[in-house]
């Protein structure tokens, strides 16, 4: 279903309130709701399209999810996992990938308040760092160089970065990025940042940190938050070699453990789109002892035959009629 049907779909769901009326007999299975960053996204000059929800919004998201739904841990899941029957019951995980500061700042004093847990995904490389991420690395840099163009590596596609819509140029920068075969993302980088020198110079004055620290990290776990490998790096995993993916996988793994003493038991497969990652990310996940693999495509888990290939559903907007009607019709 395309971007526009489903907006009409879900505006004519809303008025006529049946999405009020499915969303209270949902089918049974697991739904899970992952977001991203939370806050007022036209405040950033990096990717405004990698913001769920503000902060007020989410707690009518976990209100709602937590009225309808059985909340459950990654244990209980796994649990769920291993009785290899249909699910019997609707239960609901809320994650949040990337580990941004805002996810400690913002989303964890929401789920404090409605005494609800969550899983957050952490990228090792960015941990209480000043590292930029290659999205909002080349977010910036794009929405610094408004009014030229730009054509990737392997296209002979030339994008506008219209100054009047540089969000959208931007985002379609980002989607084709995503989706260059051979070719990884972070070479894509390396290609903006040779065509735009100006705005890269501007980025490196930039030396905020976008991320949560171990020391945030450590405090969340210990007042009952979940914490979860979201990889060294964040490269797309089905753009690396078995041995990249390896290391991106078990490596990640073994840091968290190493610096919050806990046992890393699930992963989030960056970006976690179909194209993002392949059978053999699951064997090595799997291999490097993990018990559950999140990927990010929509869909209603009923029966989890691969417990290293769990759907999720992306929370990418304020309204509460949004997330009934996604989880509806996933």
């Amino acid at each position: 279903m395309n971007y526009r049907v489903r907006k009409t779909l879900n505006k004519m769901m809303s008025i006529s309130r049946l999405n009020h009326v499915l969303w209270r007999y949902l089918p049974k299975g697991v739904y899970v709701f992952n977001y991203h960053r939370i806050g007022d996204s036209a405040t950033t000059l990096f990717d405004r399209a990698v913001f769920s929800c503000t902060k007020e919004a989410l707690d009518m998201h976990v209100k709602l999810i937590k009225q309808n739904f059985t909340l459950i841990t990654m244990s209980e899941l796994r649990k769920l996992i291993d009785k290899g029957s249909k699910v019997d019951g609707r239960y609901a995980i809320i994650t949040f990938d990337d580990g941004y500061y805002d996810n400690y700042s913002e989303a964890y004093p929401v789920l404090l308040d409605n005494n609800v847990s969550a899983v957050f995904y952490l990228v090792t490389d960015f941990v209480g760092s000043t590292v930029t991420p290659w999205w909002d690395d080349i977010a910036f840099i794009l929405r610094c160089s408004a009014g030229q163009s730009y054509k990737l590596p392997k296209s002979n596609e030339v994008i506008y970065l219209d100054p009047d819509n540089i969000d959208k140029a931007i985002q379609q920068v980002i989607f084709k990025a995503k989706r260059i075969k051979n070719f990884d993302i972070l070479q894509v980088l390396d290609d903006i940042r040779k065509c735009f020198p100006s705005a890269v110079k501007e980025l490196s004055n930039k030396q905020e940190s976008l991320f949560m620290s171990w020391e945030h990290a450590k405090e969340m776990t210990e007042n009952g938050m979940e914490i979860g490998s979201h990889t060294l790096s964040h490269r797309m995993l089905a753009q690396l070699s078995a041995e990249e993916q390896e290391q991106e996988i078990k490596r990640s793994k073994a840091l968290i453990e190493e610096k919050l003493d806990i046992t890393i038991d699930s992963i989030a497969y960056p970006v976690g789109r179909y194209h993002c990652y392949t059978q053999g990310t699951c064997e090595i996940t799997d291999r490097a002892g993990y018990l559950i693999g999140f990927n990010n495509e929509p869909g209603r888990n009923n029966i989890i035959n691969n417990p290293f290939d769990i759907n999720r559903i992306c929370v990418d907007e304020d309204d509460v009629n949004q997330l009934k009607f996604n989880s509806i019709v996933c």
